[in-house]
């Protein structure tokens, strides 16, 4: 662990520290990385956001302002990859897990639960099993 980085995992490849922002470039090296960082483009995308923050506009994104620019060493970056494992789109389902329709209306007969049904924030194994427990459960008391 690097000083003055605690609870940061350096070793393993998911943090890094430099001086400098072309330094900080060729330190950030992943196993997942398929090319280096070009320490040039790096440079010129903090330039880029720093003048935003004279600008007091976001040109690119139209997000607030920022209001501190990166200029002060040490500079570091985190290693950080997104997985596409859940989704919060999907059919629209009721606390039952019975598909409703666009005006929210129940649609007889049809359940859904897991990964297909959306806005639920669990995800995996749990979800499924536990929303396909409701469905069952609650297909069996329609039937009934």
């Amino acid at each position: 662990m690097e000083s003055g980085t605690p609870n940061v995992d350096t070793e393993g490849g998911y943090f890094f520290s430099a001086n400098s922002i072309e330094e900080l470039a060729g330190r950030i090296v992943h196993k997942y990385q398929k090319k280096p960082i070009p320490p040039a483009t790096l440079q010129d995308t903090v330039s880029r956001y720093n003048s935003f923050v004279d600008a007091g506009k976001d040109s690119d994104f139209g997000k607030p302002a920022p209001q501190y620019k990166i200029r002060t060493a040490p500079f570091y970056a985190a290693w950080a990859t997104p997985v596409i494992h859940d989704t919060r789109a999907g059919l629209r389902i009721n606390a039952k897990c019975q598909v409703q329709d666009l005006n929210g209306q129940i649609i007889p007969g049809l359940y859904c639960g897991g990964e297909s049904a959306g806005g639920f924030s669990q995800h995996g194994l749990a979800r499924c099993i536990v929303q396909g427990l409701i469905a069952g459960k609650c297909a069996l008391e329609e039937k009934a």
